[in-house]
């Protein structure tokens, strides 16, 4: 999902974007990419980073996209895919190399329901569908006051029913990160990301008190796919960057 999100990107980004530059080492060959740019929003208190560029010039593309904590652009931060959800996408002449975590956690947000439960209880009530007490005699002229002293003595009765309201949410709600993994509880598993990483460091600038910059560097151990042969494991090193950040919010 977070690969297909950058590839995606990548396909959207305009050439020469940004004033941002990235440079990395990847598969013995130096590069180093100008017009980058990155975009920071915040949804349902996460925020949504992604730092990209197009260089024609240098035939590469990249891409990284992270979720970070709401307030965590105040100061350094260090990314690594084996507990964020943090992935990175390159596109050059040689072909297409990417990395995302190999274990992710289910979000449990929209599982959570509130349903209502009917329960049967010892107790008896009078069965509002009963019809019988219509043939009585009492009951000849309506519903008296006698007709009703003989539907509350002779009617049928039915269990009363109590109505309750239960919270219900995934198994793993209150389960820690590592419980979850032993478990198998509550993870999704990307088999093709097995033994790869990827580490980011992103140190923020801001200028009276507004994020404008995001400087940082990266490296890890990406997927390398050419046409239909097994992916291969390729280390991407000495990654930097330095790139404006548009819509800080």
């Amino acid at each position: 999902m977070l690969v297909r999100a950058a590839l995606f990107l990548l396909l959207a980004l305009p050439v020469f974007a940004g004033e941002g530059g990235v440079s990395y080492q990847i598969a013995g060959k130096s590069y180093t990419l100008t017009g980058a740019q990155a975009a920071l929003v915040k949804r349902h208190g996460k925020l949504q980073l992604v730092i990209g560029v197009k260089d024609q010039a240098a035939r590469s593309q990249l891409a990284i996209t992270a979720e970070l904590d709401g307030n965590s652009l105040e100061a350094p931060v260090d990314l690594s895919s084996a507990f964020s959800a943090v992935s990175a996408v390159i596109v050059n002449a040689q072909g297409i190399y990417s990395v995302a975590p190999h274990v992710t956690l289910a979000r449990d947000e929209f599982m959570r329901y509130t349903k209502k439960e009917e329960i049967e209880t010892n107790e008896t009530e009078l069965d509002p569908d009963d019809r019988s007490f219509e043939d009585r005699k009492e009951c000849g002229n309506g519903m008296t006051d006698a007709c009703l002293r003989a539907r509350h003595g002779n009617g049928r009765r039915r269990k009363k029913v109590r109505v309750r309201y239960v919270q219900h949410r995934p198994t793993w709600v209150g389960k820690s990160r590592q419980q979850r993994i032993d478990t198998g509880d509550g993870i999704m598993r990307e088999e093709k990301y097995r033994d790869t990483s990827f580490m980011v460091r992103l140190t923020p600038v801001h200028v009276n008190g507004k994020l404008v910059r995001l400087d940082g560097t990266f490296a890890g151990v990406l997927i390398y796919n050419e046409g239909m042969k097994p992916g291969t494991r390729i280390p991407l090193q000495n990654g930097q960057f330095s790139v404006r950040v548009e819509n800080p919010k």
